[in-house]
This record gives structure tokens, sequence and C-alpha cells, in this order.
């Protein structure tokens, strides 16, 4: 799969190739929103990476195993008990989020196809006296999609959840979701009670609409409850951070076609510089070793590269056209070509007949034509060279980042949701 990261990589790279081939504003806007893109919080990769945070006993592991259908993670009474991370992670997943759990330290990790596109963390608990395990937490925030903080009914008030990691961070609160665990020690009522209680908490810690789910991980004796319910919500995140995605992707192909449409790049990059170089050189170097630099040949040579370079800049368009005329005015051509042509003639001296008419023969005119064109190389087809090849650098990026973007937002639709699936919340 072409991973998303990589296509904002492209987006980053065609901007910096765009520099000075493009008008500014048409440039300040492509650096925005590949910063956009770039500053988005979360996992930039197909997978709903969420983390399971709670304190000491609030059931992580055992909601982690309720979700999974199956003892993934093991469970004791022993508090803290998760002294390490473990991730729980969809089969065949990108590789991103491989390299994402390697930065994050997280070596436990168990696939599975209960969930393809969802990746549970289920971490150390935040309240717990192990030195190091709040400092783990925190390294972990910025890096995932959403934070699943599992609370019982003793302990959801606990100071050290709402006043070091929640209300801090509620700024970051749509990336929260918050799950009330252990329900089944309270009676029907009771529930509904402690719900809005914590509801009423939260919106006082600045967290305007909290999503809260009751749920019973592992209920002595009876199937999980609430656990369906829980499934689907992060089903229809899934969701919306595919679409999310899809956005994104679109959005970075179009910032890459409008820099190449600014740099005027719809005839092609490379402006078949080439072809048009190798016959405006032989035709300027045969006509100076035949008859030299005189006054009709040189004039007849200096608007022959004039004609390439006005071709070039014609077709480049936008501010390349100007800059490649400012770059290679008429002065530069003229003051390069009769340098060139003083270098041929200082090596190869002019014979004249007794009429005055110049006289050189086939194998010294053919020669001073491939040291003429070879100065001419050095002088005038290097440089122009290098600033028609900056043009196709940026092309073959545009084209590069597209086709990623194109393959990527291929995958996320393929592996979308069958029509009608999914809740919301």
């Amino acid at each position: 799969m072409s991973e998303v990261v990589s296509v904002i990589d492209g987006l980053d790279l065609v901007v910096a190739l765009a520099d000075g081939q493009v008008h500014p504003e048409d440039l300040d806007r492509a650096r925005r929103d590949a910063r956009l893109a770039r500053e988005r919080r979360g996992h930039l990769g197909g997978t709903l990476v969420l983390a399971l945070l709670g304190g000491t006993g609030s059931g992580k592991s055992s909601l982690l195993n309720a979700l999974a259908g199956e003892a993934v993670a093991a469970v004791s009474a022993v508090r803290p008990h998760t002294a390490r991370p473990l991730a729980w992670v969809p089969a065949g997943a990108e590789p991103a989020l491989g390299r994402l759990l390697d930065r994050l330290g997280i070596e436990a990790r168990v696939t599975h196809e209960r969930f393809p596109g969802i990746a549970l963390l289920d971490l150390t608990d935040v309240d717990s006296v192990a030195a190091g395990h709040r400092t783990t937490v925190e390294r972990l925030l910025p890096d995932v999609d959403g934070i699943v903080w599992v609370l019982d009914p003793e302990k959801y008030h606990d100071p050290v959840l709402h006043e070091e990691f929640i209300a801090p961070l509620a700024d970051s609160s749509d990336q929260f979701l918050f799950v009330l665990n252990q329900i089944d020690r309270l009676a029907p009522d009771e529930v509904e009670a402690v719900c809005g209680d914590l509801t009423a908490t939260l919106q006082g810690e600045g967290i305007d609409r909290p999503v809260v789910f009751p749920v019973a991980a592992a209920p002595p004796g009876r199937a999980p409850l609430g656990v369906e319910a829980l499934a689907a919500h992060l089903h229809h995140r899934l969701d919306a951070k595919r679409l999310y995605l899809g956005r994104l992707l679109a959005g970075t192909r179009r910032a890459a076609r409008a820099l190449a449409d600014a740099a005027g790049l719809r005839q092609g990059g490379t402006l078949h510089f080439e072809e048009r170089w190798a016959e405006a050189v032989e035709r300027v170097s045969t006509a100076l070793a035949v008859s030299g630099p005189t006054p009709g040949v040189m004039e007849e040579a200096i608007c022959t590269l004039e004609d390439l370079v006005g071709r070039l800049a014609a077709e480049g368009g936008g501010p390349f056209a100007p800059r490649l005329r400012s770059t290679f005015s008429t002065a530069r051509l003229e003051e390069e070509l009769r340098a060139a042509g003083a270098g041929m003639e200082a090596a190869f001296p002019p014979v004249v007949d007794r009429s005055g008419r110049r006289v050189i023969e086939p194998e010294r005119r053919a020669r001073a034509a491939n040291l003429l064109a070879e100065e001419l190389q050095r002088r005038l087809g290097a440089p122009l060279r290098r600033a028609v090849w900056e043009r196709a650098a940026l092309a073959a990026s545009v084209t590069g980042v597209t086709v990623e973007a194109l393959e990527a937002e291929a995958v996320l639709q393929r592996s979308g949701p069958a029509a009608g699936e999914g809740v919301s919340s």
C-alpha cells in the first residue's frame, strides 16, 4: 500500500522543488496544505490506533479481551498488573503501523482479524507507582488516533486521571472516548446516575461533548455487557478516519496539481530539451566552422539560440519563462557564442585562398565544429539543462505523489465498510 505518510513526504518534496518555479503566493498556499497535513495528530495510516488508558484495577486488559473475543491480555488481581504495553493489531496492517510501534517501544504484539483496520494498545496504568509508567503513557499520546479512558465506578473521579491527564488535554478531547467499566457492580439506576455524574465532571473540565460507554467487560459468570455498542462506535471512528484520510489524500493531489499548473507543466517537464539543444548546437557549430564568426553567421547563430530559449520559455510558462529569458538574455548568448567562436579560431586558425575566401579541410572542419559544440555545451548547454531539469524533477515528483495518493485512496476505498455498516454516536 502507498502509505499516507509517504504521500505527505512527496508533497513536501514537490513544495521544495517548486521554490523559485512558481509564484510565491502559490508556493505559500501549498506549504500551508503540506503543513496542515503534517501537523494532524494521530497515526497517518489506514489503521485506527487507539490507546487504552486508565488507573489500576479499571479493567483495561479485560476490556481488550472482551473486544477481542478471546484472552489476549493477561488479567490479574495484582495491581498494577500491566507492566508493559501490548499492541493488538490487525493482520496485514500497513508497515507504518509497525514502525510506529517500534518507535513507541511496544514489543508485545498480537495480530487479529476480528476488526480489520483497528489496533488497540493496552498501556500501563497511569496512576501506578511503578517508575516510568506515566512517562511511557505521555510519550504515546501524540501518536495515537484516540484515547479510550477506562474508568470504574469506584475511581472514576480519581484526581490523578482528571487533574494530571484528562483536564490538561481537554483541547484534544475530540480524540477521547470514555468507558465506564464494571457496571455489573452497580444497580441499573446507579449506572445512569454514575454516567451522568461522570459526564458533568468531564464537561466541567472543558470536554464539551464527552462520549461515555457503560460496559461490563468481565462480569462473573456472564457475557460482557455493552461491548458490542462500543465495538460499533470504534468501527464508526474507523470509517470517519478513512473519510478524513481520503479527503487529505485528495487535497494533497490538488495541491501538487496546482503547483504543476502554476509552474506551467501541462506540456511536460523536459520540454524536449535534449533534441532541441542538439539540433540548435549542430546548426550553429557547423555554420561557424565553415564560415567563421562573420557578422552574418554570428547574427544567424544568435537568432538560433534565442529561438531555442524563447520556445523553452513560452512552453514552460509561469515564473519559469521570465526567469529563463532573464538568465539567458541575448547579451549573454552573444557573449558566450563569441567566446566559444574565439576559442575555435585559436585552435583552428583560418586559412584563406588567393581570392580571400576561407578554406578549411573537411576533417579540420569537423574537428572545429566538435570543439565549438563542446564549448557551447559547457557555456550554455549545461546551465540551460539544469534549469530545464529542475522543472523535470518537479514534474516527476508531482506525478509520483499523484500516483501514490491515488493508490492510497484506492486501498482506503477497498478496505472501507459494506454499505450500511457502522453506527453513529
